[in-house]
């Protein structure tokens, strides 16, 4: 297995040619963050001209269909060719993007939990968690415990777990996991730039959000990713 600081720029160049190969050009910006925690790639402007096209029509079906081109077909791949490229062996991916701007976050997470065991310590952790927990406990539960660490340092990864309530799993046994993600999704990001103060309690210009779940171990991830700590 290839160490972390050789393995980045094995994947950068990975994700560099099946972005090129189905959107019609790279990303314009690609950051690979890899520890023992997590794989954490953050990505700018994958558009191509047809891709563009779809995000200035709006058409949320149109968007949905590049969404689903990337859970069913990039993700497995990227999933494969790392661990041959690398020997690092991704347990699932996760991702999130802006359909504003077409940035985006794909998160890897390894087998074992190991983030649990990991924290980082840093200024306005705990005031950043008692935000997020009630934020949470508005929207549906009070977390059973949240996670969080600095990936690189303007990525910050948050992870909930223990936060679905009975009518979410509910929905999630009857096969409506992707309409409840879109609404989640939606609901928890407006309530999050509205209220979360994220970057007025870390000192940092935040950037962006990205969020998913992984539904059937209860968790959810929440990426945040700011400016250079310069330009605060």
């Amino acid at each position: 297995m290839l160490k972390n600081d050789a393995a980045k720029p094995q994947i950068e160049q990975l994700v560099h040619e099946m972005f090129e190969l189905n959107f019609g050009q790279p990303p314009r910006k690609i950051d690979v963050n890899l520890d023992e925690r997590s794989l954490v790639i953050y990505l700018e402007d994958f558009v191509g001209s047809e891709i563009q096209d779809l995000v200035d029509s709006k058409d949320p079906d149109a968007l949905r269909s590049v969404r689903e081109l990337v859970v069913e077909h990039l993700l497995p791949e990227l999933k494969r060719q790392i661990g041959e490229r690398t020997g690092h062996s991704v347990d699932s991916f996760y991702y999130d993007w802006s359909d504003r701007n077409l940035s985006g976050v794909l998160i890897g997470m390894f087998g074992e939990a190991a983030y649990r065991n990991s924290s980082d310590d840093y200024e306005g952790k705990l005031e950043l968690h008692r935000e997020i927990g009630g934020i949470t406990y508005e929207i549906e539960k009070m977390p059973d415990a949240i996670y969080s660490y600095w990936a690189s340092p303007n990525v910050l990864v948050m992870i909930r777990e223990g936060i679905l309530i009975k009518i979410e799993k509910a929905f999630i046994d009857q096969g409506a996991s992707g309409v409840l993600r879109k609404v989640k999704r939606t609901l928890e990001k407006q309530v999050l730039i509205r209220e979360g103060k994220i970057g007025e309690t870390l000192d940092r210009r935040l950037k962006g959000l990205y969020l998913d779940w992984a539904f059937g171990e209860d968790k959810s991830f929440l990426v945040c990713v700011f400016e250079d700590a310069e330009t605060k």
